[in-house]
């Protein structure tokens, strides 16, 4: 059976309720390594899919390591979020904080060392659309149609390519 890939999870995503917008993210973030970014109650997530089938993971507060080999994905996931953070900020013209969200697809196993409080989310990617369900809200449903407005226009992530300014949903 073929892994999934990132269109995997995108369709898993477009199983979360209308308080969720996901856009396709490698569309338009272009200098940012994400799939999707998700805007819902609990907040904004910028979601990255690593392909890691039938690997052993472990992540601690600084690093994912695949079979023992230490991996950037840590660092690309809060670099990747940390700029998004920027930008929406800009664009809100107040404070708004991108959550990094790693989804392993299909990993042999997937366990955590140090702080859970300081650990990028990763998951296995069949357990994204839950956790994101049962997140707490933070937002307010007018603060989720305002952000949802600014994450969909192109020049919030920079200068738009040729075609459309906004954003295609993929929910």
């Amino acid at each position: 059976m073929e892994a999934p890939t990132e269109f995997e999870l995108g369709r898993q995503l477009m199983s979360l309720d209308t308080r969720f917008t996901v856009l396709r993210s490698f569309d338009f973030l272009g200098d940012l390594d994400a799939d999707f970014v998700v805007v819902g109650p609990a907040g904004i997530f910028l979601v990255t899919t690593r392909t890691r089938t039938g690997t052993r993971v472990w992540v601690d507060e600084d690093v994912l390591r695949v079979n023992g080999c230490p991996t950037d994905q840590v660092h690309d996931a809060r670099w990747a979020a940390d700029r998004a953070s920027v930008r929406l900020s800009a664009a809100m013209g107040q404070s708004v904080r991108a959550t990094p969200l790693i989804a392993v697809m299909n990993p042999l196993s997937l366990s955590f060392g140090g702080d859970p409080a300081r650990r990028v989310v990763t998951l296995p990617a069949d357990l994204v659309v839950q956790w994101l369900s049962e997140c707490s809200r933070t937002l307010s449903d007018d603060a989720v149609a305002s952000l949802v407005l600014v994450a969909e226009e192109r020049t919030t992530w920079g200068s738009p390519p040729n075609g459309s300014t906004v954003l295609a949903r993929v929910r």
